[in-house]
């Protein structure tokens, strides 16, 4: 069994329905959130589990989201959220090495649970840091 195929497996045996997308990049709903699994080379045991675009980010608030986006990366374990080459939106990430099939469903779980905060997260840290 590949990679792609083991990481289908778990996530389907987590009650999800994976699917390829046109880049041969894994996708599923989680929380009324589209996740993708960014695989890599087949032979390394990296993943990065990404909710994409979360954030659209206004003209001028720039600097306020670049600052939220270091907050987070930096108290968070495990989670870089950052703002892409465009400066138009918020990416947040899970990137993990794993050794074997239990460790990459636990770290799956786990990425997930995170990427369930990093929405409402951001937006309290905006908030907070807004009144400053």
């Amino acid at each position: 069994m590949n990679k792609k195929e083991l990481i289908l497996q778990i996530l389907e045996k987590m009650g999800y329905k994976p699917e390829l997308d046109n880049d041969g990049d894994i996708m599923f709903r989680f929380e009324a959130k589209t996740v993708f699994v960014m695989t890599g080379d087949d032979d390394e045991k990296y993943l990065s589990v990404q909710l994409p675009q979360f954030y659209e980010v206004a003209e001028g608030e720039e600097p306020l989201v670049l600052t939220v986006c270091n907050r987070m990366s930096r108290e968070l374990k495990l989670v870089k959220v950052y703002i892409d080459q465009t400066f138009k939106n918020v990416t947040g990430a899970c990137e993990f090495f794993y050794s074997n099939e239990e460790s990459l469903s636990d770290c799956l779980a786990h990425s997930l649970r995170f990427l369930g905060i990093v929405r409402s997260r951001f937006k309290r840290y905006k908030a907070e840091l807004s009144e400053d």
